[in-house]
């Protein structure tokens, strides 16, 4: 220990310390300042390993110390002296301890101060560094491309150096400067390119010049024909009245059967004959073929060319390098949905018939051809002239349902081409289903009508597809009135259907002597139902199992109420209606759950509406009326039950009878009188 680190901490407090005047604060101010320089320039000059050295060598004086002191404190107050002194001695190692401390502070904060220093240093050198190889990168591309410059005249494709001395005059070739030097060799050829394109130019202007003229005589010969265009359209309208008054409108005709030459054979047949039948036996039918005419003349060749390039595509043999294959896939993938396109192409062409009824309504079908699947299809439109409202109504006149099994189990929604399955597979397609709704409905009968008929069809013929007279001539006849039929029928139905959405049922005056003058119940309920729902019940079991019913037919739910007692009727109309009549499913919610399988009554009731609907028809339009004829009936055997219940004392007497019957049961079935006969004010009776 040195004077200087032994100087008493009692003097260094009288120094730091004293009076609260600003003079003596300014002094304290000072000296902390002198104070720190003071020690900053010592750690300048003292050794960093001497003060490690000292300071542990001032921690074993004091661990020392701490022992003395602890001894003394146990021999009482006779070493109280020597403990004080002891005290001090470690109180100036203390004050030496915060001393080298401060030291090392310091020290340590110049350490990192050299450190940022150096580090600043490092990535300026760094920064010049990359600009350096930036540089050199930067000059490198620049020696690059003056490497890889090419000039213009190296694109100019000149003669061979033999035929260059063979056809160039002796002037431009020059044989003493071009044979030794290849720069006079390369000047002069291209002297002799400059003079040859010189006279080809002289040669094509005077070759513009003579088209010009043969171009001018052409000009002449067009205006000519353009005037007598005129002339002709003139002459042809003065002939468009006597056309109306004999009702021959040949233009249009005219017109028509030109660009009939350009459908395909099936559409051509399905054209002819369905013109023929029109024009024979159904004035209120139009046919008439639309499309773009020039993309249907060009469309023969783009076939063959597409054909072409399929077939090399396929044959192609895989010779690229592995660094090109990602772009092979791509390309790959692109010829994979253009084959696609391909298959499921349709002809520009189409044919429209539009079949009117005498109030305004009209149906629209318009024909295609898949030129690739060989088949045809079509789009059904219905043409209101009043619009019907309602959620029933709208599907059943919907264009994937209005022409849906207009012949036993043709629903449209496969191809009747076994082929395209293969093709459609092949192509990674799911089926021809998901495309109906942008290529149109493939029905058995569109086949037939254009002369197509793949049932009778050998496997060689239904990829050639070739249609036949015959058998258009066959099924035109059977085919246009069937849709007239339907479309008629659909329609009917939609307005019972409508009204009976808003709780309307009634039937034509005609009609009224077949049903009671007064119904007791009243109906709460018309909806539609699902296949799912339907056949989830438990009284339409037996018809879904015996596929008296299918998913193809319309469902709906109606509700009767009267009074305590609720009648819900599972309705199935099918799509060829009214010629199959919709069938009822019955579930009597009244003191309990009735149906046909547990209820004699009930199911009585079904029979009633299921086989003797034909007592509710009369007349040419009694498919126009049946739905709501069997609902009004339905309505009176409601009454007619829940009456004849409570007039056998089965139930409490909660229903008045309103109805005249002569006995509410008879025989072993105990059945209800449902049969209901035009007797006086009408009376029901058993069957």
């Amino acid at each position: 220990m040195n004077e200087k680190d032994n100087i008493p901490p009692k003097k260094r407090r009288k120094g730091t310390s004293g009076a609260s005047s600003g003079s003596v604060k300014v002094s304290d101010g000072d000296i902390y300042k002198n104070v720190i320089e003071f020690e900053e320039t010592e750690v300048q000059l003292r050794d960093a390993t001497y003060d490690r050295k000292r300071f542990y060598e001032i921690c074993d004086e004091y661990r020392n110390l701490m022992v003395e002191i602890s001894e003394l404190k146990t021999q009482g107050s006779q070493a109280a002296d020597k403990i004080n002194e002891k005290r001090i001695q470690g109180c100036l190692l203390f004050v030496l301890l915060k001393k080298l401390n401060r030291l090392e502070k310091f020290r340590t904060k110049q350490s990192r101060e050299t450190l940022y220093k150096a580090k600043q240093q490092l990535d300026s050198y760094h920064l010049q560094l990359q600009n350096l190889l930036y540089e050199i990168l930067h000059v490198k591309k620049e020696v690059t491309k003056c490497l890889q410059f090419k000039s213009k005249d190296e694109e100019i494709e000149l003669v061979s150096v033999e035929e260059f001395y063979k056809t160039a005059p002796e002037s431009i070739t020059r044989l003493e400067l071009t044979q030794n030097d290849m720069h006079q060799l390369k000047l002069a050829r291209l002297e002799w390119e400059l003079e040859q394109r010189k006279q080809l130019a002289a040669l094509c202007h005077k070759l513009q010049g003579d088209k010009e003229l043969v171009a001018k005589e052409i000009q002449k010969k067009r205006e000519l024909l353009d005037n007598l265009t005129p002339r002709l359209k003139t002459i042809l309208e003065a002939t468009k009245p006597l056309q109306d008054y004999l009702g021959l409108p040949l233009d249009r005709i005219r017109k028509q059967h030109e660009i009939s030459y350009l459908l395909p054979k099936p559409l051509y047949v399905l054209y002819v004959q369905v013109d023929a039948y029109r024009e024979a036996c159904d004035p209120l039918m139009t046919v008439a073929v639309n499309g773009d005419e020039e993309e249907a003349r060009s469309l023969k060749q783009s076939l063959a060319e597409s054909e072409t390039l399929e077939e090399s595509d396929s044959d192609q043999e895989d010779t690229t390098e592995f660094q090109n294959r990602h772009h092979r896939k791509l390309s790959k993938i692109d010829r994979m949905e253009e084959r696609k396109k391909r298959l499921l192409l349709r002809h520009p062409l189409s044919v429209e018939i539009v079949i009117k009824q005498k109030d305004g309504n009209s149906l629209s079908l318009n024909f295609s051809y898949l030129v690739n699947l060989h088949v045809v299809t079509v789009k059904p439109q219905v043409n209101l002239s009043h619009a019907i409202h309602g959620i029933c109504a709208g599907d059943l006149i919907a264009p994937q349902n209005i022409l849906s099994s207009l012949f036993p189990s043709d629903l449209g929604l496969d191809s009747p081409n076994v082929a395209n399955l293969y093709q459609l597979q092949h192509m990674g397609l799911d089926g021809f289903g998901s495309y109906i709704s942008e290529l149109g409905i493939p029905y058995i009968w569109a086949q037939n009508i254009a002369g197509l008929d793949f049932t009778g069809s050998k496997s060689h013929e239904i990829m050639e597809a070739q249609p036949k007279t015959a058998v258009s001539q066959a099924c035109v006849e059977n085919v246009m009135r069937g849709i007239r039929q339907r479309l008629k029928a659909r329609l009917a139905l939609c307005c019972q259907l409508q009204a009976l959405e808003t709780g309307v049922v009634s039937v034509p005056h005609t009609l009224r002597k077949n049903f009671p003058a007064k119904l007791c119940c009243t109906l709460s309920s018309w909806q539609p139902v699902t296949w799912e729902e339907y056949k989830s019940a438990v009284y339409t079991a037996t018809l879904v199992k015996e596929n008296f019913v299918t998913h193809a037919d319309s469902f709906y739910v109606c509700v009767l109420t009267r009074g305590t007692a609720k009648l819900v009727s599972l309705i199935a109309i099918k799509c060829d209606y009214p010629r199959i009549p919709p069938i009822f499913c019955l579930q009597l919610l009244w003191h309990g759950e009735h149906n046909s399988t547990n209820n004699d009554a009930v199911r009585d009731m079904e029979k009633e509406l299921n086989t003797h609907w034909m007592e509710l028809i009369q007349g040419r339009s009694w498919g126009q009326t049946l739905l709501m004829c069997q609902i009004m009936r339905l309505m009176s055997c409601f009454d007619v039950f829940l009456e004849a219940s409570g007039a056998t004392g089965i139930a409490p007497p909660e229903f008045p009878r309103d109805k005249i019957f002569l006995k509410p049961v008879k025989g072993r079935n105990r059945c209800r009188p449902y049969k209901y006969l035009q007797l006086g004010g009408g009376i029901f009776t058993q069957r």
